[in-house]
């Protein structure tokens, strides 16, 4: 089974640093998240695909750990991985780095449920996700 993966490259603006004119905590949350919307048209399992199959994906458990501050204009990339799992769920790690060194800032993990229009989880994976595994190839 090959890794799925993405990467994307965010510019640190000056909005998303705080007061120790370090990059502030919630915004890696937005940069992991523009890594999971790339992921997602790369290989087809964009929200509103997850949507018109009659679901919904909420982050369900989140883990980061902070391991060098960024700054502004740091360029960062942001990769994205997707780690096989069984039923209902989503699951990626991320590495959030400092292009211009290599540097490793950040690493993280989340899950995400996949639940019905209603809320309720579905413990089981639906049948639209089967499908994207075979599509992809890692089942």
């Amino acid at each position: 089974m090959s890794e799925l993966s993405e990467t994307i490259e965010v510019r640190v603006r000056f909005s998303e640093i705080d007061s120790l004119r370090m990059v502030w905590h919630g915004a890696y949350v937005l940069y992991m998240e523009d890594a999971r919307e790339a992921f997602g048209r790369k290989y087809g399992l964009e929200y509103m695909t997850i949507f018109r199959a009659g679901y919904f994906a909420p982050v369900y458990d989140m883990h980061l750990r902070f391991l060098r501050p960024a700054t502004i204009d740091d360029i960062l990339t942001v990769k994205i991985s997707w780690k096989p799992a069984v039923g209902g769920k989503l699951c990626f790690a991320y590495e959030i780095r400092r292009k211009s060194d290599g540097e490793l800032m950040l690493i993280a993990d989340t899950i995400q449920l996949f639940t019905t229009a209603e809320g309720d989880f579905d413990p089981s994976a639906p049948d639209f996700y089967e499908e994207w595994k075979k599509k992809n190839g890692v089942i």
